[in-house]
């Protein structure tokens, strides 16, 4: 029998969709949203701008800018450390606040992190608390600082080492012993043995950045995975599945070295964090993790370890070198400790540069590297700062603002090492790299390779800005304070330009 529908003029269907109507309709909607917004919502309370309450928009147009940390910064001062992200979403800026989130799973990670699928689970993405125990069970050990220091001659040699002999020959070669350096240094060996300073194979570096750049588009626009929308992704899917391709080869070419190794020459095995990862075993459930398994944390590990130790090392030339007196007293302090040939250890820089480990904080506070982390509020909901937030709500961890947040930081935006000498309170204040549950499992490993990396530097090289740079100590803002080279924020917070502004003039120490 033909369809009742078929015999009514098209025309009649859509008798509603006239401009009138259409017009009507969005006001009705609209007018719905701003007076639940404003009257009935149960963050109706929550300080804020007008957009915030009523749409996503602006807070999407600041993802795809990169400039979060900033509106999130500017939010705070005129809010308070409390105030509406978008129409379900508060954010958080007090450090206290911040660790009350952070100590429990029962905050579970938001959506966002499910919408990465590129990817096995893993400790990073997942948003299973079980999962995350495991692999942090797992993991844990070969992250912990008795491991890292039996991987540290790697670590330097990868890292330390090739960074000052390819400086050093720069400058040797340069006609008046000075030549430019680039401060975004990528300092993880590719646990294939081929450490990706000297390396002419560019791929890793390649991968890491598009890999980050495939894990931002999928969780702030997941609908580009589904056709015909995914057509544009298809480089970075293919670039994606050709650096897991490696890290599973990686994995077989060292199982195989591993079976000629017997029993009794166990100690030959590499000490790097490829073995650690397939050696590593859940202590309660004995469980170790599939080839695929390790292949995802390794990625994530190199990713997460590349990019943010590299970045905040930019960061850390930058600040010093906007501030002279901070950047001669971290010299002074270098060099009457060591001779300039000495390769400066992780323990011997954390014993005797207190003040080096003081700059290193105050660049992670004033420039830290990790962005927002999103949860979902639990079963009965959560006061914040007199606020009650409704479970199923989320609230947006806000490293940055906790690290700028005026309550906990004097001068929060002056950048002021002095306020981490002798001070571990402030230490523990910095939340850089999250806490509690979630707190990041690399940590130790950023913290040697920042320090190492810096103390060298420091103790080889004399470094200035260029003449060209935009950025110097004399150019300063409205506040009278250095205006710092942009920053682009996406999975982490980068430089904006790092080939115009992560430039260094370098020659050899006098």
């Amino acid at each position: 029998m033909p369809s009742l529908l078929a015999s009514v003029p098209t025309s009649s269907l859509f008798w509603w969709a006239t401009p009138k109507n259409l017009t009507a309709g969005l006001v009705a909607y609209l007018s719905y949203e701003i007076i639940y917004a404003l009257y009935f919502s149960p963050l109706r309370n929550v300080p804020g701008s007008f957009w915030a309450r009523i749409s996503k928009i602006r807070t999407l147009i600041s993802d795809i800018k990169g400039d979060e940390p900033e509106y999130i910064i500017a939010n705070q001062e005129k809010y308070g450390s409390v105030f509406m992200l978008e129409p379900y979403k508060v954010a958080i800026c007090d450090p206290s606040d911040c660790r009350l989130v952070l100590s429990t799973h029962a905050f579970r990670k938001d959506r966002q992190y499910g919408n990465i699928e590129f990817l096995e689970p893993n400790m990073f993405l997942t948003v299973d608390p079980e999962l995350n125990k495991q692999r942090r069970r797992q993991i844990g050990p070969a992250l912990g600082m008795a491991s890292l220091r039996r991987m540290e001659p790697k670590i330097l040699a990868a890292g330390v080492v090739t960074l000052v002999d390819k400086w050093g020959a720069l400058a040797d070669a340069a006609e008046n012993g000075e030549a430019k350096g680039q401060l975004l240094l990528r300092l993880l060996d590719d646990d294939m043995h081929r450490p990706v300073l000297t390396s002419d194979d560019r791929r890793i570096v390649r991968w890491v950045n598009r890999a980050f750049t495939l894990m931002f588009m999928e969780a702030i626009l997941p609908f580009l995975k589904h056709s015909p929308f995914n057509r544009i992704l298809r480089p970075l899917y293919q670039d994606a599945s050709d650096f897991i391709t490696f890290g599973n080869a990686a994995i077989k070419q060292r199982k195989q070295e591993l079976e000629q190794i017997d029993e009794a020459h166990s100690d030959e095995k590499p000490a790097d964090i490829l073995q650690s990862l397939i050696d590593a075993e859940d202590p309660e459930s004995k469980v170790r993790m599939t080839s695929g398994q390790v292949t995802s944390e390794n990625i994530i590990t190199l990713m997460a370890g590349t990019d943010t130790t590299s970045n905040t090392l930019s960061w850390g030339i930058h600040l010093l070198l906007l501030h002279p007196k901070y950047h001669r007293r971290a010299v002074e302090e270098v060099r009457s400790q060591f001779t300039p040939d000495h390769v400066i250890t992780f323990d011997e820089a954390k014993a005797r540069l207190p003040y080096l480990e003081a700059c290193v904080y105050e660049t992670l506070r004033l420039r830290p590297v990790s962005g927002n982390l999103p949860r979902i509020i639990p079963r009965g909901g959560v006061v914040i700062q007199g606020y009650f937030i409704p479970e199923g709500y989320s609230c947006s961890v806000c490293l940055a603002g906790a690290n700028m947040n005026p309550d906990t930081w004097k001068r929060p935006h002056v950048f002021y090492p002095g306020r981490f000498v002798d001070c571990d309170y402030n230490k523990h204040q910095v939340l850089t790299f999250s806490a509690g549950v979630r707190v990041c499992p690399g940590r130790n490993l950023a913290m040697v390779e920042i320090m190492t990396t810096l103390a060298n530097v420091l103790n080889r090289f004399d470094l200035r800005l260029p003449e060209d740079s935009l950025f110097k100590p004399d150019i300063r803002d409205q506040h009278g304070l250095p205006i710092i080279m942009p920053r682009n924020n996406a999975v982490t917070s980068a430089p904006m330009f790092p080939d115009r502004d992560c430039n260094v003039v370098i020659s050899r120490r006098k």
